[in-house]
């Protein structure tokens, strides 16, 4: 499967570049793309098999994450968000689960924020809220949301006494989508605002992050944070080697005029494309390498231990890291050319940084690997998930 997924990758670039346009303007994945990706499967790479999914290790989704984001970031990111709802489909009951995913044309969006209440009673929840950067929304046939449970007008406590936060699944004619997504980086992933009002979903549709897998194979027991931010940072790798790639090629064709160096007699921009193309391959290297880890443990039928976790954590953030300081790097480098829309830069350079506001890019997870490494536990409760 895993040969397979990274050939229909490869075979997708051609596409996805030619209708970058379409993505752009249209703020959403153009219809062709959408069509291969649904018939490729590839937002079904951590569905098992009998779902009609690849059944894929999270390892061998990076290089075709990595790939589509090189393309064009807004496909990437829409495939990695449907990845993190086949992930947590490993809490629901099979029935449910297969119900869900019974047909392979289906998309998936998402929000984990938990901005919406779900108020108990009848056998399920009533549903109420509004969730912000719901992500390929327009696309989805389904939507896991988070909320905060209520009962008898009060919130319900959870664990360590905090509001108990459930996820819901809502089909998309339960959901009302508001066009807010006017933005520069990552303006294809139509990424809008979603609101529910008084839906009533049966319990067996929800569940609590910290329910049991349902599934009995690998895919159940990979931690799904660590997995999730291994992606995002494949996908900064892939915007990252592009803008690498373009300087390089016009390294080729851009003359200066008058008495300055051209672009690839110029020493500095000689010593950025060096480090950054080291800096990458050591970073991609690390990731896969933590990442690889985690996977064996789980085909071994174990759980990974926060150490193994909090490895993927810090080899994820360090790609992010590195990639934005070369995208910049190589925004620089390619001078005034890089400014413009036609230019690959410029869209690289708008794409990171929106990838960067990502809540799993934040300081706060960098901290809980600092944590671990000092012995002590992680204190947010999505860390280990």
């Amino acid at each position: 499967m895993k040969k397979c997924a990274l050939e229909d990758a490869r075979n997708m670039v051609s596409l996805i570049i030619e209708q970058r346009q379409e993505t752009e303007s249209g703020r959403r994945v153009a219809a062709p793309i959408v069509k291969k990706l649904i018939d490729t499967r590839l937002c079904r790479m951590a569905v098992l098999e009998d779902l009609g999914g690849l059944e894929m290790s999270p390892v061998d989704a990076l290089p075709v994450i990595e790939i589509l984001a090189g393309a064009e970031a807004s496909v990437s990111w829409t495939v990695w968000n449907n990845t993190l709802v086949n992930y947590l489909s490993r809490f629901l009951l099979p029935d449910a689960r297969a119900e869900i995913f019974a047909d392979p044309t289906w998309l998936y969006a998402n929000s984990t924020r938990p901005s919406g209440r779900a108020s108990i009673g009848n056998g399920g929840y009533t549903i109420n809220g509004r969730w912000s950067l719901v992500s390929g929304c327009e696309l989805a046939e389904w939507m896991p949301l988070a909320c905060f449970v209520e009962e008898g007008g009060e919130l319900k406590a959870g664990a360590a006494g905090a509001p108990e936060m459930r996820f819901a699944f809502l089909k998309k004619n339960d959901v009302e989508i508001l066009d807010t997504w006017y933005v520069g980086g990552l303006r294809g992933s139509g990424s809008h605002d979603v609101v529910v009002k008084d839906v009533f979903v049966p319990a067996h549709y929800t569940f609590l992050p910290s329910d049991g897998s349902t599934i009995d194979h690998p895919l159940g027991c990979v931690p799904i944070l660590a997995a999730m931010v291994a992606g995002l940072a494949a996908q900064t790798l892939g915007v990252a080697q592009a803008a690498l790639d373009t300087v390089i090629d016009m390294g080729h064709t851009k003359i200066t005029p008058g008495p300055m160096p051209d672009l690839r007699d110029r020493p500095r921009a000689q010593g950025q494309v060096s480090s950054a193309s080291a800096g990458l391959s050591a970073a991609r290297a690390y990731l896969h390498q933590s990442l690889a880890k985690t996977w064996d443990r789980a085909v071994a039928g174990n759980e990974s231990n926060i150490n193994e976790i909090s490895v993927v954590w810090s080899a994820a953030l360090h790609a992010m890291e590195i990639s934005q300081n070369t995208v910049n790097a190589m925004f620089e480098a390619g001078g005034t050319s890089a400014m413009y829309t036609d230019n690959y830069l410029e869209r690289a350079h708008r794409d990171i940084s929106a990838m960067m506001r990502h809540v799993v890019a934040q300081p706060l997870y960098s901290e809980q690997s600092g944590r671990v490494l000092f012995g002590l536990e992680p204190n947010d409760p999505w860390y280990a998930i």
